[in-house]
């Protein structure tokens, strides 16, 4: 069994593709398995792939069917103790895996939440979206580690759900996640965010890994979701719906602090979505937002006062809110 399985899938990216395999194949750490997905590639992306000479690495291909389906359709088959994502078009640097492997030999996480780097459009490099939280977490937890057990988790549960909802900033103990039962939401866009939300609530424990581990690249003419302003940001509001109540249903739902910060994190990104879809949609679109909030359970709305500055900033959500609190 291999110390580590990757994850990438693919769709009509071609020879892009290979920026990504070639990084996972270049690792100074060897002891890995490489799943790529083909989510049925129209193009020549199934013959490019079909030419990459690895023992390591096994190629599958199915209907299209989405990225989480693809991405569901890899954990199927992941030998790996642990299991870790890239996307198609971004890329690990060497040292990425070695890491990764160290911080598993000292404590076994379930969970390791690991930093990356951004480049722009214009190929500028800059630290993630989420630097700061990691730059939080490194103050706060000085080991680099924490089980649900100590003293100290629960406060820094919150700080941890304002990572970044992204797959490659994740790595996960095969056995545990499959214990879990969690897996992407099939049929959705903006689909990190329940599992990172799932993830983080089953957690017994969790690394972070300081040294960034992969780089998200923003691209010119790419498909990108992240970059189109058309109905298909809806899905933010329906994979927010899915986080919402399914988080109510654990434990962790009734710290006040916690659920605010997993409130907040689905928020930000449907406002996000809101600021940045087609105005023809927009109308519509806020009405869903304040439908759904109205519809899951009125807790979320009963946000305490003076909440630890690890929550999240609640002003970016205030309008929603507000709107929902009034229609009820």
């Amino acid at each position: 069994m291999p110390k580590l399985t990757c994850i990438t899938t693919t769709f009509n990216d071609g020879a892009t593709a290979l920026t990504a395999v070639g990084s996972v194949l270049a690792q100074s750490f060897a002891d890995f398995q490489y799943i790529i997905v083909d989510d049925g590639s129209t193009d020549d992306t199934l013959a490019v792939l079909h030419g990459i000479a690895d023992p390591r690495v096994q190629i599958m291909r199915q209907a299209n069917d989405g990225l989480s389906s693809a991405r569901n359709r890899g954990l199927q088959h992941a030998q790996g103790d642990y299991v870790c994502f890239l996307d198609s078009d971004d890329l690990r640097p060497n040292w990425s895996f070695a890491q990764i492997a160290r911080i598993i030999d000292d404590g076994r996480p379930d969970v390791i939440l690991c930093r990356g780097v951004l480049s722009e459009l214009r190929g500028e490099v800059s630290g993630f979206y989420d630097d700061e939280v990691f730059f939080q977490l490194d103050d706060a937890c000085p080991a680099g580690r924490i089980a649900r057990t100590d003293a100290g988790f629960a406060r820094l549960r919150p700080l941890m759900q304002r990572i970044e909802p992204q797959s490659a900033n994740k790595v996960i103990r095969t056995e545990f996640l499959r214990a879990s039962g969690l897996v992407f939401p099939n049929g959705h866009f903006f689909e990190d965010i329940y599992f990172h939300t799932g993830l983080l609530s089953a957690a017994q424990s969790v690394a972070f890994a300081q040294q960034p581990t992969f780089t998200y690249f923003r691209r010119y003419m790419r498909h990108q979701i992240t970059a189109t302003s058309g109905d298909r940001r809806f899905d933010s509001i329906a994979v927010s719906k899915m986080t919402l109540e399914a988080f109510a249903r654990t434990l962790e739902f009734h710290d006040a602090a916690i659920r605010t910060a997993v409130l907040v994190s689905c928020l930000r990104i449907v406002a996000w979505c809101e600021s940045t879809i087609s105005h023809q949609h927009r109308p519509t679109f806020r009405r869903t937002v304040r439908a759904v909030l109205a519809g899951i359970d009125p807790l979320y709305l009963h946000i305490p006062p003076n909440l630890p500055p690890h929550t999240g900033d609640v002003s970016q959500i205030q309008s929603y809110l507000d709107e929902a609190r009034h229609a009820a």
